[in-house]
């Protein structure tokens, strides 16, 4: 028997690729709340997600009348379709009703946004695995030359624990912090050309959030902590939000806007 069609809400990344003609698809990733889909001939996943997941900016959001484990029985490798305003995978058939639109870095409203995430101190240290290279990074970005910089965004590829590793959480931070209102920083096209190469060093699913973190575009609790720093609101609140998200990817992702913000604000040195 064919499992009963569910209307489900997607993104406005995601529905364009819903509303193109059908092609085979298969599955990249499982975990407890999501199911990473890549179509024949895309660049990025869609995140199938249970309605309480983090939204990442493809997602694309089960109703409840999906169950409570929706996703059991699917493997990675497994084969679906994708086209024609559906999705199909696994035991799901889902028709894209309503959609949403994934918050960006760019809409954050004028405000001392950089200021205020540079003088933030985030509760959790940064994730050991990465440490070295993050300050190395970071001294990078502020005296090196090209080559240095490249060197030492490309070593934070891909490294660290978690299903999308620190480093790349890192990174998407300092993406996002550099997309913000504002001058953007020298070091912003450095950190573009490290996450458009990012698919052939890190796990699709991690790739493909750098590639949208490059675009400005980000999970909602990283844009509540932005707008709570914009108009001056207390930051207490999004950043435990924000630090929820994940083991440490709410946490490393954090870290990247502050840095970012602060190297966005810092005056360049003369290259070493």
């Amino acid at each position: 028997m064919s499992p009963a069609r569910l209307s489900c809400t997607v993104s406005t990344l995601a529905r364009d690729v819903l509303a193109g003609p059908p092609r085979p698809a298969r599955v990249l990733a499982t975990t407890r709340q999501a199911l990473y889909v890549l179509p024949y001939g895309a660049d990025t996943p869609l995140a199938v997600i249970a309605p309480g997941a983090v939204r990442v900016p493809t997602a694309v959001v089960l109703p409840g009348a999906a169950g409570e484990r929706p996703f059991d029985g699917t493997a990675v490798g497994d084969a679906g379709r994708v086209g024609g305003g559906h999705l199909a995978v696994g035991g799901l058939d889902l028709v894209a009703r309503d959609t949403w639109q994934p918050p960006r870095a760019q809409d954050t409203p004028p405000g001392p946004t950089r200021e205020r995430l540079a003088a933030l101190r985030p509760p959790r240290p940064v994730t050991s695995e990465i440490r070295s290279a993050v300050t190395a990074l970071d001294h990078a970005l502020t005296h090196g030359a090209g080559v240095d910089r490249r060197r030492a965004a490309d070593a934070l590829i891909g490294l660290g624990p978690g299903a999308t590793p620190s480093g790349d959480d890192h990174l998407c931070g300092l993406l996002l912090a550099a997309r913000l209102p504002g001058p953007a920083p020298d070091w912003l096209p450095v950190l573009l050309d490290t996450a458009h190469h990012a698919a052939t060093r890190t796990a699709p699913v991690s790739a493909a959030l750098l590639h949208h973190a490059a675009a400005g575009y980000c999970v909602p609790q990283a844009a509540a902590v932005l707008h709570a720093a914009a108009t001056g609101a207390d930051l207490a609140a999004p950043v435990a939000a924000l630090l929820a998200v994940g083991h440490s990817s709410g946490s490393d992702l954090l870290h990247g806007l502050c840095a970012g913000a602060r190297l966005a604000l810092r005056p360049r040195s003369t290259p070493s």
